[in-house]
């Protein structure tokens, strides 16, 4: 979760259980179960796209070759040729600086919580950048963008120092800029931040260079796993999307040629006289990418095929693609959400569920109500508060309230179970004129008067 929801990450494990060892199943249900979205996201996709295969083409998990063991190996994925592919996830972690902007503010906050308690809780952290034209070591000179922070920041005395002194009359009135070596960051205090979202930096998450970016890189290393594969074998790496903007929107033109797309850094790698042969990139986004109205807009998988000039693929083979792409469950989230969900712990099995919306239907004498199974539970569990059920189910206008309002009191639950896209159930409520709960009133029948 949630890429996919538990109860179909569950059911493509017990698919996939016929053609798994214990090692490779222990493993890989400990990367889904991972706290950190860099290990369950590509867990995810390397589940969804091996149970993919299975549907569509028979299949072979980490069969070696050499000393390497690609992730899925195919003899009838393609038409004419076997496939061994390995799958990777990227997002946009490193290409954005998030990881070293995180740990240089976690270093602050210790820090500046020995100095004054709970301090970290209020304090936020705006980095620094450089931009310009810069000399290349060909002697050219090229466009670029940097985040004034790296890995070689560390906590010093002349930083302690200066935080004391900010820290010394407790909540200060004016932001601290801090500027050495290794950082460049403004230091304000507010009354409350949330511990995910205490960084920022204006530069967004582009690639300056066509080969030094994560998704060079990734690909990089993807080709080396698949560099024994043997000849007559056709290579490809399956990248998934888990909140890349260089996939995401892997198409995307700079009109002043500063920035490089997913598309452009892809094609580079492939015309470096790698021996990948295709790298397909799945990518979860809406139906209509460019509405902002979600109504009737579900998610859905995008793939996007690039190949070597040399090994231009048939029709048939696209297709073959294509409908691996088909065979994907529907997803549950974009890749941008899912890495956000993950960070907060919203994957955890025993965290807050996900509830079906709530829906009625009003007849002429009667009323129903569905709702979702799982916040009912939680709810009665303690888990929920009677203001969260609330607002996650009934809302403002209380249904329940209404029809015990007006007299009628439940007369009938059923439940209702959904599939495996939902990780929640419906309960059904169906309510009944009754005496219980309204004023009584005159027989239906009366005696005639003469």
């Amino acid at each position: 979760m949630p890429i996919f929801g538990r109860r179909q990450l569950q059911l493509m494990l017990n698919d996939l259980g016929p053609w798994l060892v214990r090692g490779k199943a222990k493993d890989l249900l400990n990367r889904l179960e991972n706290r950190e979205p860099d290990q369950a996201l590509p867990a995810e996709y390397e589940l969804a796209l091996t149970w993919a295969v299975s549907r569509v083409a028979t299949l072979e998990i980490d069969k070696r070759m050499g000393e390497r063991t690609p992730d899925i190996y195919s003899s009838d994925l393609l038409a004419n040729c076997p496939v061994a592919a390995d799958v990777a996830a990227v997002s946009d972690v490193s290409l954005s600086g998030d990881a070293l902007m995180r740990r240089a503010a976690n270093i602050i906050n210790l820090a500046c919580d020995e100095i004054l308690k709970s301090a970290s809780e209020h304090l936020h952290y705006s980095f620094q950048e450089r931009s310009g034209y810069f000399a290349t070591t060909k002697g050219r000179r090229r466009f670029a963008r940097d985040r004034q922070i790296t890995n070689a920041f560390q906590m010093d005395t002349l930083l302690r120092a200066a935080l004391k002194d900010w820290l010394r009359g407790g909540r200060p009135t004016e932001p601290l800029r801090w500027r050495s070596e290794h950082i460049d960051v403004v230091i304000s205090w507010r009354d409350y931040v949330h511990p995910l979202t205490n960084t920022f930096s204006s530069m967004p998450s582009l690639a300056y260079d066509l080969r030094k970016n994560p998704l060079y890189k990734v690909l990089k290393s993807k080709a080396r796993q698949l560099k024994e594969v043997p000849v007559g074998v056709r290579r490809a790496i399956f990248l998934g999307d888990a909140g890349c903007r260089l996939l995401s929107d892997i198409n995307r033109a700079d009109s002043v040629n500063q920035t490089f797309s997913g598309q452009q850094i892809i094609n580079t790698f492939l015309a470096d006289g790698n021996s990948v042969d295709f790298v397909l990139v799945f990518s979860s986004k809406r139906a209509k990418e460019r509405s902002l109205d979600t109504f009737k807009n579900p998610r859905i998988w995008y793939v996007y095929v690039f190949e070597q000039q040399r090994s231009r693929m048939q029709t048939e083979d696209l297709n073959r693609f294509f409908m691996l792409r088909d065979s994907l469950p529907a997803p549950y989230l974009t890749g941008y959400e899912a890495h956000s969900w993950h960070q907060q712990g919203m994957f955890s099995p025993q965290g807050r569920g996900h509830y079906l919306p709530t829906s009625m239907s009003i007849g002429r004498k009667s009323m129903t109500i569905k709702i979702s199974a799982r916040a009912l539970h939680e709810l009665m569990a303690g888990k929920l508060t009677s203001e969260q059920f609330k607002h996650w189910t009934v809302g403002e206008n209380n249904p329940f309230k209404l029809q015990l309002g007006e007299g009628r009191t439940i007369s009938n639950v059923r439940f209702e179970g959904k599939n495996v896209a939902a990780d929640d159930d419906y309960l059904i409520f169906e309510f009944r004129d009754d005496p219980a709960a309204a004023p009584l009133c005159l027989p239906d029948r009366l005696k005639s008067e003469e």
